[in-house]
């Protein structure tokens, strides 16, 4: 009976959580600890909090605790894989993730977080959606420069590379592994200012919809993928001296059809939480009511205090105001 129940619960669990977050690498003040789930809209709160910045939104969850306020990382690195619930991955400290939130609002919210703290300070805020540079001869050579594609060492046995869907996904680890051998040569140190990296890998999931999610070719893609992803957590520890967190996420979302609003693509323009605009003489009215205020307040206090203190005599306005009957000198 206590079988059925565990596993009963292991059922629930996987469906209800429909990903899986693995923390790969941690250091410093941020320890993560227990299997508790976690909410995917908590995401930017957790890895803000490793950071070291003041969080905006409370939360019960137990798994992240701050053991002292200093020796923050330097450097948040996110492999974002879309469309599986996980990797089965062998190292890490893994937690069931709820999927209630897109992963482009999670980085966004991470970005305006370090952007607002460190204004021009040329944070590194880098988001790489694979899919979306898949045409491009050197991707993200914006931010990397001109370089060299670096030779895969995997073979592949099941996988097709004359197949579209084989043939993105084999491109897309290639320039992952290229990335990786960038950022192990060099190019990533640190400055003093937190960085972003936020990696999405989406061809993994039209391969295990081709492929089927228990085939030989699905296996070997996850390999290979495990090993890219490895590959990316050697070379930024490396490069940030170990003061970096490294995290996997698998986030099934798209087959809960959760997409951004279509207001979020039309304009583009991340929500900072901005104040309202007010006219330019607003500081000028702000300042004549204020000292009107304060006047008049304290010019009826003087009054009050006069009138209090007043000798009601005959000649006074309070003898002749309050007298029971009007009173006049023969």
């Amino acid at each position: 009976m206590l079988k059925i129940i565990i596993f009963l619960t292991a059922v629930i669990v996987t469906v209800y959580g429909a990903g899986e977050l693995t923390i790969l690498h941690s250091s410093g003040s941020p320890k993560f600890t227990g299997r508790e789930q976690v909410d995917e809209s908590l995401l930017k709160e957790i890895f803000a909090a490793c950071l070291g910045f003041t969080i905006k939104k409370g939360s019960d969850w137990s798994g992240l605790s701050v053991s002292h306020p200093f020796n923050f990382p330097e450097a948040v690195v996110v492999v974002m894989v879309d469309g599986i619930a996980s990797l089965d991955l062998k190292e890490g400290h893994s937690y069931p993730l709820n999927t209630d939130e897109d992963e482009f609002y999670t980085y966004q919210a991470l970005h305006n977080n370090v952007d607002i703290r460190y204004p021009g300070q040329n944070a590194t805020l880098l988001r790489m959606d694979l899919t979306e540079e898949a045409d491009t001869d050197k991707p993200y050579s914006h931010f990397f420069g001109d370089y060299e594609d670096t030779p895969t060492n995997w073979t592949v046995k099941y996988l097709n590379p004359s197949v579209a869907e084989d043939k993105q996904f084999l491109d897309e680890m290639a320039v992952l592994r290229t990335i990786a051998k960038l950022v192990d040569s060099g190019l990533v140190s640190c400055d003093g200012v937190p960085d972003v990296y936020w990696i999405v890998v989406r061809s993994l999931h039209a391969v295990m919809d081709l492929h089927g999610r228990d085939s030989e070719a699905a296996k070997e893609a996850n390999k290979i993928l495990q090993n890219v992803i490895h590959a990316q957590k050697k070379a930024f520890i490396q490069a940030y001296k170990g003061r970096v967190i490294v995290a996997a996420v698998c986030s099934d979302v798209s087959h809960t059809r959760r997409t951004r609003s279509l207001m979020a693509e039309a304009d583009g323009q991340p929500d900072l939480n901005l104040a309202p605009e007010y006219s330019p003489d607003y500081p000028v009215i702000f300042n004549i009511i204020l000292w009107f205020g304060i006047a008049f307040v304290f010019s009826l206090l003087a009054i009050s205090l006069f009138i209090a203190d007043m000798d009601p005599g005959r000649d006074s306005i309070i003898y002749r105001m309050t007298s029971t009957r009007m009173k006049k000198d023969n």
